[in-house]
Parts: structure tokens; sequence; C-alpha cells
């Protein structure tokens, strides 16, 4: 199963900006905003390509793209994946 197949059964989808950064994303209610998830590779500049590779998960506000919190940073997208299933 590739990354994206992985990703896509989270309900992630593959996305690009106008700028050619490229990550998963997915759409989400934070503290009653509308909000979306990014998962990116460990630059914060492309999307992942193997599940064993560090991520950068990073929630933006829908309207202004502004991080809503921190970036958090993960030893592997695994690790991410499995952290959101407890």
């Amino acid at each position: 199963m590739s990354v994206e197949e992985v990703m896509k059964e989270h309900g992630y989808n593959l996305s690009a900006s106008c700028a050619g950064k490229a990550s998963f994303t997915k759409w989400i209610k934070h503290q009653g905003k509308r909000a979306y998830i990014t998962v990116n590779d460990a630059t914060g500049e492309s999307f992942p390509t193997t599940l064993e590779e560090p991520v950068r998960v990073v929630i933006h506000d829908l309207k202004s793209g502004n991080e809503l919190e921190a970036p958090r940073d993960f030893g592997s997208l695994s690790s991410y994946l499995e952290s959101i299933q407890e």
C-alpha cells in the first residue's frame, strides 16, 4: 500500500500550493474554528514519501492560513498515525 493510500484511509488528501509546497491535508474543527491539518516531511516543504520518514504536523486556520498551534515533529509518519488512533 502506498503512503498516499495510507493517508487517504486516515482522511488526508495530497495537495499542493501555488508556490509548489506539497502536503497531506485534512479539514477539521479546532476549538470551534474551521481548520486544516498539514503533514509534511521534516523540512516542511514537501510531503512524506515513506512511513519511516520524519514529519512535521501543523494545524492552520482555514480562513487566514495562520498556525493555530506550534508545529509538532514526529520521528516517523507511522508514529504520527499511531498517535492519532489513540
